[in-house]
């Protein structure tokens, strides 16, 4: 069970809405992913060149709405994995609607896991949190950092062992070193290009966008949860794609379910369709020359085709990781490809 899960009281999203991220702050949730520490931050702190961006979360109602607490305004998650582990790093920055319901949020934590380990202050409040679980990295902590109206919660899972809480102090630090300049308003994140955003799906009845970015490809390659990502990520290179347009949506027949949409620009048509041959395996086209799938081992709902040199990816899955995607995925996917791919076509 995660974390998330575990404590029961933080939710999973984050969103590129235009509402204020405090009283007085021009702040959105975008402006929260771009307080996030550099990979190469990330590499420095961990010590290892290995650790690789994930795909970000941002939510916002109507996604998980009939869960999320009425004085939560919004959050931002941020994935990176650890290449050849089972090692993982997850960063979310919540803001509440007041500092007195993140501090309420922070007793909530207490009362939930307990006594903190003494650490570094960082902050207004941090709290420090380890336990030892099963699986591939059984070692996982949780620090929780509170600033103004905002909880940073960042949970660090380990193979061999649990760091020491100074070090757990050192990666909060870093993890929170941007949030002042954000709700300041100094730290800005620019809107999608628009023509980037056409690349995108159009709108439709099927989802809402939450937010948007041009991601690096090893974002999209540890979503994908390849067995070689490194060789696979060379192989893109090669081809041309260093980055892609990213969506990030709420399916709206079934709000629990959260549906990534991704867009690679390859150099050649014949690479967009290896591309999405390597991807589909022995799964069919459909007439449309849309491959739909549900993949047993991730629990989640693939959508993938070509449109020229353009290679396109739908994944429906469910907010929470412990979950299977539910059916409700299977309707809209078979609507959005079409209509994608004739966007793209006319683009």
């Amino acid at each position: 069970m995660s974390f998330l899960a575990m404590i029961g009281v933080l939710a999973v999203v984050a969103s590129a809405c235009t509402r204020p991220a405090s009283p007085g702050s021009s702040a959105t949730p975008s402006d929260f992913y771009g307080a996030n520490p550099t990979l190469a931050d990330v590499r420095s702190l961990l010590g290892d060149i290995n650790w690789w961006p994930g795909p970000p979360s941002f939510g916002v109602r109507p996604l998980d709405s009939a869960t999320m607490p009425f004085n939560e305004k919004f959050h931002v998650i941020t994935r990176f994995a650890h290449l050849g582990t089972a090692e993982t790093l997850d960063i979310e920055y919540t803001l509440w609607d007041s500092t007195s319901s993140a501090t309420t949020q922070m007793t909530n934590i207490q009362s939930a896991l307990g006594t903190s380990a003494s650490g570094a202050k960082v902050g207004d409040q941090a709290l420090y949190y380890g336990s030892q679980t099963s699986g591939a990295a059984p070692f996982g902590t949780e620090t929780f950092v509170r600033i103004g109206a905002v909880v940073t919660t960042i949970a660090l899972n380990l193979k061999d062992g649990l760091p020491t809480v100074a070090q757990l102090g050192k990666l909060a630090t870093k993890v929170t070193s941007r949030l002042k300049d954000v709700l300041s308003g100094k730290v800005h994140v620019s809107p999608l290009p628009a023509n980037d955003a056409l690349l995108l799906p159009p709108k439709g009845p099927d989802l809402t966008l939450l937010g948007s970015l041009v991601l690096p490809i090893e974002a999209v390659v540890v979503m994908l949860g390849f067995e070689s990502p490194e060789a696979l990520a060379q192989i893109l290179h090669t081809n041309g794609v260093d980055s892609i347009v990213f969506g990030d949506y709420a399916l709206d027949n079934d709000t629990h379910m959260e549906v990534r949409a991704s867009m690679f620009n390859f150099t050649t048509t014949q690479d967009a369709v290896t591309w999405v041959d390597e991807l589909r395996g022995a799964n069919p086209f459909d007439a449309n020359g849309i491959a739909t799938f549900y993949d047993a081992s991730s629990g989640q709902y693939f959508s993938l085709f070509t449109s020229g040199s353009k290679a396109a990816i739908f994944v429906c899955r469910a907010t929470s990781d412990a979950e299977a995607a539910s059916r409700a995925c299977e309707a809209p996917l078979s609507r959005l490809g079409p209509t994608w791919m004739l966007s793209l076509t006319t683009s």
